[in-house]
């Protein structure tokens, strides 16, 4: 599941998993617990079986971002990724061994380990759609360490993200796993849960290159099958090995970020092309969103008041008056399960 937010990936769960609350998610998410979270495909934020991590590790996009980790670390005058793990990633991990650390601690130790090796510890950073560039460590690692399966996000604390191991959280695998074969599990398990797919829905989502995704097909393509479905494109799914087709639930409400949006290319099988701009912002921004028989039908903002939230619904196209009452009625289980009071607006 797609966490970049983590707090607002657990409503991702709650539309999917009937009865859910955050506790089913939080007892998992731990160590030896039966989900990670980690940045993986997409280059985002992933809550993933822990089962399953080390198949995203090897089989995921990380060997296509260690050219782009290696160029960025020499502009800012650190050595080679030799040198990164053998005297910054692992004294780290030596350091941090048993134990969950805040994202200051890490780069307080990177400060003091590149200080120690005569390396420049702080620069001018510019972040994210900010126009004021803050002061920070030149290298902390944790993006490049978790992509090499070395660290993964361990929940929070207060407002700061913290860290452990990836031993310590999932623990070793006996011998490591080939990574070829990972990128066919892994190009597997995506067809599994979101096929039928296109090729490039697959390496949308995965952020492989299409030599490793034609790759995987071709290994994989006894067990395939392809359709056409009224488009020149072929489809990929696993045909009756595939789960059951579900109608949709009549309203769904999604979060920032939710995988459904995240997870094709091609959204014309849940959002109309001339409103794409509406869910898709500017920033990398993926707004909320309001499923009506499987399709977008509005978005939504939140804010709170005094007694609870006020959700404003922007439609992207008229609703009928039924229809409105059954987003209201959905956002009243919405509200059941925040535990608070939520009265919907919707703009004309």
């Amino acid at each position: 599941m797609n966490s970049q937010d983590l707090l607002e990936s657990y409503s991702s769960f709650w539309a999917r998993v009937n009865g859910f609350r955050d506790s089913d998610l939080t007892s998992e998410l731990r160590p030896k617990g039966g989900l990670v979270r980690t940045w993986t495909v997409r280059s985002t934020m992933h809550t993933i079986p822990s089962k399953d991590y080390w198949v995203y590790v090897f089989g995921g996009p990380g060997r296509r971002f260690q050219p782009w980790f290696d160029r960025t670390a020499k502009k800012r005058g650190i050595p080679d990724r030799g040198f990164r793990v053998r005297f910054l990633y692992q004294p780290f991990l030596d350091r941090i061994k048993g134990r969950a650390v805040s994202s200051n601690e890490v780069k307080r130790f990177m400060i003091e380990r590149l200080s120690q090796h005569g390396l420049r510890s702080r620069m001018k950073l510019q972040r994210g759609w900010s126009s004021q560039p803050t002061h920070g460590p030149s290298w902390t690692g944790m993006s490049e360490m978790s992509y090499l399966g070395l660290l993964v996000n361990a929940g929070r604390k207060g407002s700061e993200s913290l860290w452990m191991s990836s031993a310590d959280f999932v623990g070793s695998p006996r011998s490591l796993p080939d990574p070829e074969e990972c990128t066919v599990k892994l190009v597997r398990k995506y067809i599994e849960h979101y096929g039928p797919v296109t090729r490039e829905d697959i390496v949308y989502w995965s952020f492989l290159r299409k030599d490793q995704v034609d790759k995987a097909l071709d290994t994989l393509k006894k067990d395939l099958t392809k359709e056409n479905l009224h488009s020149r494109q072929e489809y990929f799914s696993f045909g009756e090995d595939s789960g059951e087709a579900v109608e949709p639930a009549s309203v769904v409400i999604l979060p920032e970020f939710d995988s459904l949006m995240m997870g094709y290319k091609d959204k014309s099988r849940f959002l109309s092309q001339d409103r794409v701009k509406n869910v898709f912002g500017s920033f990398a921004a993926v707004n909320r969103t309001i499923l009506l028989d499987g399709f977008v039908a509005a978005t939504w903002k939140r804010k709170k008041n005094r007694s609870g939230l006020t959700v404003n619904v922007s439609p992207l196209r008229p609703l009928k008056a039924r229809e409105k009452r059954s987003i209201e009625e959905e956002f009243a289980n919405y509200a059941e399960y925040q535990g608070t009071k939520i009265s919907a607006e919707f703009k004309r």
